[in-house]
């Protein structure tokens, strides 16, 4: 008789063969979302057969260890030319591992063989295997199906749809695995951690009764509201085109929030999908996009480093079974090119999705080749519809190595951009010009913002602004998130209330800040942050907003080498003309000048993606290049909270728990250096392996270094700093 792991808290055992069946329904229920559940139930039959074997039920007693049993079930696979699943049933444990061919023959070949990683193979030797395969057959059961895969689609990177279907498969196996073996000390596991399903149409009218209440109260310009009202309608319209790849091409303030959540909606609707996926790209617009989909939806899942779930959100988040989850680019895109089960047990439950990708213009260049052409795998294999939704719309058709044929929802993009001009832009880019200069203009404006690259050039320009003005404001990532909501609160109250109001700030204000300004100041940057910059200004189209473009005076002028080029392919498009950030040609322009550069991905990847090689390219693709360190800051409006952290995490360590509870005051810092100096550190990390050392997280506990006005006052490095 084999069991298929040690006794549970009331002591009994589970049997192989009931572990393998619960495994195999669950895998055929999740592979069924995208058209393969017999590949599914074959899985859950054959991932565990190696414990069918003296080695492993030793292992359960207690007197062996280092024994690979994924390979006996993935051996059987390879027999019967099913390669994909046995790439998947041998990477059930230690992730995904394409050469595994020869580690089998040699399982199989040889008695007590070894794996890669030095661990004997549960069944080896000829005797071993029919043992096992008998025990299968006659004790589980194997069907006789013939598996049909799905068909691949065609792509740039050939390797890309075969590796994201190894992946998915994947998912499917490790949630069935994960969530059987949970039922074994729970077994009401699966319907705790089993969201409500999607109501999509209770959705579309609570959606309708939100916007006429808006509507009711709005104090916007009349035609403005027409123009947010004709977006919304498109919305709907498209919603009823079949499912794909759609593009939403509209001004910043035109309502696309939610105008987005209608399409969903609707599309969700007729096609009968099974969730709604936003995915945003800075953690700073997550919480204000959440609570309107909250208010609309009810059940909405936000899924990102900062979330902190009570369990049972906990049990929702590790599958993702919500019906509408808000997560950030880097959670959604870095998952669809990891190699751990852990990593993407949720993966499966992205297929049969409506995808929305607000800002889409933010994916680094050097990885828009495959990741446009992995949403295009989503759409063709795993029945997913994608949108990609922005102001400055990429030419990515310009791309070789990205196959784009999108359906755009706006039917006239160029007279909306007409009818949405509210900004003048002044181009002074010939000569640069002085942070005095900016700061002594700024002071004599009531409504004002400036919107620098640096840190470093932000801290100056407040610096001189205070000393010519009143009523100035600054935000950066140098504060913490409850910090920049009590500044932005105030902002918004003195504005409401007619009151002066000066703001100097990085470029972290540019997406889903609901900031208003009547003149805006931004040093050159790649078009679509200007662009983005400009929609902090008069968005309500009460007033003339104006705009002035400037090159600072300044020897560092960018954050990183890319930003520097995209913001040079500016001023290379403006020395043929003037720029008119409403018009789709121009800024079709610029992306084919920045595409000269960056005609595909970059080597290293691309690279990985050819050699089929999972490991390195969970390596290679990053969102963000450059990590830093967590720092919990004593800000005085939460002072309680951090005084309660600060005394945990000195005298006991830090959890996971904690880590949640501190987000509202945590600073992503990359002058670990300085904060070396200046701040104490943790206890230790408490994970379930134990106590260990924490290498990234630091406590300022000293209030001179976190000022009221600038958060950190010492970390005046180039970094943006976006906590993603």
């Amino acid at each position: 008789m084999y069991y298929s792991r040690s006794e549970n808290s009331l002591g009994e055992k589970e049997l192989l063969k009931e572990h393998l069946k619960k495994t195999a329904a669950l895998a055929r229920q999740f592979a069924e979302s995208f058209g393969e559940g017999d590949s599914g139930e074959l899985l859950g039959l054959f991932h565990d057969a190696g414990k069918a074997s003296k080695k492993f039920q030793d292992v359960l007693k207690g007197c062996e260890h280092g024994i690979n049993h994924e390979a006996c079930g993935a051996f059987f696979l390879w027999q019967n030319k099913q390669k994909l699943l046995a790439r998947v049933a041998y990477a059930h444990h230690k992730g995904i591992d394409p050469d595994i061919e020869d580690r089998l023959s040699d399982s199989y070949k040889t008695e007590n063989s070894k794996d890669k990683s030095g661990r004997r193979f549960a069944v080896s030797g000829a005797e071993e295997y029919k043992t096992a395969f008998d025990f299968l057959k006659n004790e589980v059961g194997i069907p006789n199906f013939r598996i049909e895969l799905i068909k691949e689609n065609n792509s740039f990177y050939k390797n890309l749809p075969r590796m994201l279907h190894t992946r998915m498969l994947l998912s499917c196996l490790a949630d069935a695995d994960y969530s059987a073996s949970a039922t074994h000390e729970d077994e009401e596991y699966i319907e705790k951690s089993s969201d409500d399903k999607l109501n999509p149409k209770l959705i579309f009218e609570n959606l309708e009764k939100y916007r006429a209440e808006i509507i009711k109260n709005s104090n916007s310009d009349p035609e403005l509201n027409n123009i947010r009202d004709s977006v919304y309608r498109d919305c709907v319209a498209a919603a009823e085109k079949e499912s794909g790849v759609f593009t939403l091409t509209a001004p910043t303030g035109t309502g696309k929030t939610l105008a987005l959540l209608g399409f969903a909606a609707k599309h969700a609707a007729k096609y009968k999908k099974e969730r709604i996926i936003f995915v945003l790209p800075f953690l700073s617009i997550i919480d204000q996009n959440a609570k309107i989909y909250r208010e609309i939806c009810g059940n909405v899942l936000e899924s990102h480093s900062m979330s902190n779930y009570d369990e049972q959100t906990k049990l929702f988040a590790e599958r993702w079974t919500s019906p509408v989850i808000v997560t950030t680019s880097v959670k959604f895109f870095e998952t669809l090119f990891k190699r751990m089960p852990a990593d993407i047990r949720f993966l499966h439950s992205i297929a049969n999705s409506v995808i929305v990708f607000d800002e889409a213009q933010s994916l680094p260049a050097e990885l828009m080749g495959t990741s446009i052409e992995t949403l295009n795998s989503l759409c063709e294999m795993f029945r997913c519809t994608v949108v990609l939704s922005t102001a400055t719309q990429p030419a990515l058709d310009l791309r070789k190595d990205i196959n784009y044929a999108p359906k755009e929802i706006i039917s006239e993009p160029q007279l909306l951009y007409d009818k949405t001009r509210r900004v003048n832009v002044e181009w002074d880019i010939s000569e640069p010009a002085d942070f005095e200069t900016i700061a002594e203009e700024m002071s004599r404006e009531q409504s004002v913002c400036c919107v620098v690259n640096r840190k470093d050039h932000s801290h100056k320009l407040f610096s001189l602004l205070k000393e010519c003005a009143d009523d100035c404001f600054y935000i950066s990532t140098d504060m913490c998130k409850a910090h920049r909501a009590k500044v932005i609160e105030e902002i918004i109250c003195r504005q409401k209330n007619g009151l002066s109001c000066r703001l100097v700030a990085t470029s972290c204000i540019e997406a889903g800040v609901d900031l208003d300004f009547d003149v805006m100041y931004r040093a050159l940057a790649p078009l679509d942050s200007i662009i983005q910059c400009a929609g902090r200004c008069n968005r309500n189209g009460k007033t003339n907003g104006k705009m002035t473009v400037f090159i600072p005076n300044e020897e560092k002028l960018y954050p990183s080498p890319f930003y520097g080029n995209a913001a040079r392919c500016v001023l290379i498009i403006s020395a043929r003309h003037k720029i008119d950030i409403n018009n789709p040609d121009h800024i079709r322009e610029y992306y084919a000048e920045l595409f000269k550069d960056c005609s595909e991905d970059k080597t290293e990847l691309v690279k990985a993606v050819d050699n089929f090689d999972f490991e390195e390219v969970e390596k290679q693709y990053k969102l963000i290049g450059k990590t830093g360190v967590n720092v919990l800051v004593p800000f005085e409006g939460e002072r309680e909270l951090f005084d309660e952290l600060y005394k945990e995490s000195t005298q006991r360590g830090i959890t996971k728990s904690w880590i949640k509870r501190a987000a509202p005051l945590t600073v992503t810092s990359y002058n670990a250096g300085k904060l070396s100096e200046l701040c104490e550190r943790p206890a230790a990390l408490i994970t379930s392996r134990g106590k260990i050392e924490t290498q990234d997280w630091f406590i300022l506990s000293d209030d001179k270094f976190y000022t009221k006005d600038e958060g950190l006052a010492f970390d005046n490095d180039s970094s943006l700093g976006f906590i993603i």
